[in-house]
């Protein structure tokens, strides 16, 4: 992106900080804005059923550091949040308001072209990662019990 570009973006952009513990959105809330993270890190989790008699229990699919983006649900409907995500150490991110990012790239089609390039990429980095996680989880359950996947 050029600077003009990227000015454009910095003008509906704001700097937040929170603190270790802080939930920022949880799985199923609205989607409104992408964040980016600038220093420290952040859980992003999915609660997960255990069965008819344990109780639901969040596990970590990603852990988002410096320089990676999360929150892209913004831009896809139903613009529904598909992970939560939990700070995991102090952290600041840069967070970028989705509706005006949005008319961004509708206003410069040019600009618009290189934020969907980088959230493709995102999104293919996150769902390469979950299927790692999935093909380790199945793994385990072969090896653990008699139960055989198709």
């Amino acid at each position: 992106m050029n600077d003009a570009q990227i000015e454009k973006l910095a003008a509906i952009a704001k700097e937040e900080a929170y603190p270790t513990g802080a939930l920022l959105y949880k799985e199923g809330d609205p989607s409104t804005q992408l964040f980016l993270v600038q220093q420290g890190k952040v859980f992003l989790e999915m609660k997960c059923d255990m069965g008819p008699t344990r109780p639901p229990m969040q596990v970590i699919i990603d852990v988002v550091s410096r320089r990676e983006a999360f929150g892209w649900s913004w831009l896809v409907e139903p613009n529904l949040h598909t992970l939560s995500a939990l700070i995991a150490e102090p952290t600041k991110v840069i967070v970028f308001d989705g509706g005006k990012m949005k008319a961004l790239m509708d206003e410069d089609c040019q600009m618009g072209f290189e934020i969907m390039k980088g959230l493709t990429r995102l999104l293919a980095s996150r769902l390469n990662h979950t299927r790692v996680l999935l093909i380790g989880e199945r793994a385990l359950a072969t090896l653990t019990s008699n139960t055989e996947y198709a």
